[in-house]
């Protein structure tokens, strides 16, 4: 797991894994020494940036972005595969090799973002993000059955959070609060005083009550091909995506806003949501329906910019076995099959 996923960024609503606890113990002191080090060294890097001006962090967090793709080893190749379907071009064209560094060096800008978002000023945060048409949030909530933001690993979602406090708006964002105990723990604390709330991802009960309450809910939805997640074409190619969102739709009647807070040139935000997305019921084929809405969304956000998308775990299937499952699911419900039978 990487500074990103204790943060929150993490594919959610998976199916629960039994036996699984609230926080992760069984990994061995190896495991536990390697959280221990991760959150001091996260601390330590805190410390620093929060210290520097901002100004003055993005090129170097830009400098230790390139530093890292270099080192990276066979993540390069992961990325440059996940980069190649939004750009149709193959992962060993330059072009994508380009887009591959340029991926590295805005998650260091984020990691930098990241540790000083506890600290961010009103005036800082209204400074750094636009939002483009806040008026598709306010039509959201006007339904009055809560907002289901549905995003993706691009820019810095988390800055979206300083921007809606100051126009007294929250988000809740599910995350996994299985490792990584104190990072989550401090990050969590940070992002709270934004008015970005962490809500554990098999905590379904806190996911309701914050949809009951009109409240915005963020789901990250690119986390990975997965058999019995939806099928979906995502960029031009067969995957899934997690049935956690739709569902919680139909069961709730709150409707999908896809959203991203993109980067600019000089570092700054610009944010926009997309047109809303309602899933009418839990049969499968209204599921899958819904949830290709809002993979045509992501794939149409990523596809703007792609070097923009740090997702650093596949994102479509990597064994021809696994790919002919996809395309069968997805072809069985484009023929309006229950894609839930297809044989694992």
């Amino acid at each position: 797991m990487d500074v990103k996923e204790a943060a929150g960024d993490t594919p959610l609503l998976r199916r629960s894994v039994p036996g699984a606890s609230a926080r992760s113990t069984d990994g061995g002191s190896g495991e536990r020494k390697r959280e221990a080090v991760t959150f001091w060294l996260y601390r330590a890097g805190e410390r620093l940036i929060q210290a520097v001006p901002r100004g003055l962090s993005m090129p170097a967090a830009a400098a230790v972005g390139n530093v890292a793709f270099d080192l990276a080893g066979s993540k390069q190749r992961l990325i440059a595969e996940n980069l190649s379907r939004p750009m149709r071009l193959p992962p060993d064209d330059p072009r994508v090799r380009r887009a591959a560094r340029r991926a590295f060096r805005n998650y260091a800008k984020y990691l930098v973002d990241m540790m000083r978002i506890g600290e961010l000023s009103e005036a800082d945060a209204h400074r750094m993000v636009s939002i483009e048409n806040f008026s598709i949030l306010t039509e959201a909530q006007a339904e009055g059955k809560g907002v289901l933001m549905c995003t993706a690993h691009i820019g810095g979602m988390d800055l979206l959070g300083p921007a809606l406090k100051g126009v007294g708006e929250s988000l809740y964002v599910v995350a996994d609060d299985t490792t990584y105990g104190r990072l989550y723990d401090h990050l969590a604390q940070a992002r709270a005083r934004q008015h970005i709330f962490v809500i554990g991802w098999r905590n379904l009960r806190g996911m309701f009550k914050v949809l009951r309450e009109n409240r915005n809910l963020v789901l990250f939805c690119d986390g990975g091909y997965r058999r019995g997640d939806v099928p979906v074409e995502l960029c031009g190619e067969p995957t899934t995506m997690p049935i956690g969102p739709a569902t919680l739709s139909a069961k709730t009647g709150a409707p999908m806003l896809t959203v991203a807070c993109r980067r600019t040139e000089d570092d700054r935000f610009f944010t926009r949501g997309l047109p809303l997305i309602h899933c009418a019921s839990t049969d499968p084929a209204e599921i899958q329906r819904a949830t290709q809405a809002v993979a045509d969304e992501l794939s149409t956000i990523i596809a703007e910019d792609p070097g923009q998308w740090y997702m650093f775990r596949p994102v479509w299937p990597q064994t021809d076995a696994d790919r002919r499952h996809a395309a069968e699911a997805l072809a069985a419900a484009r023929r309006g099959e229950d894609w839930t039978k297809i044989a694992a």
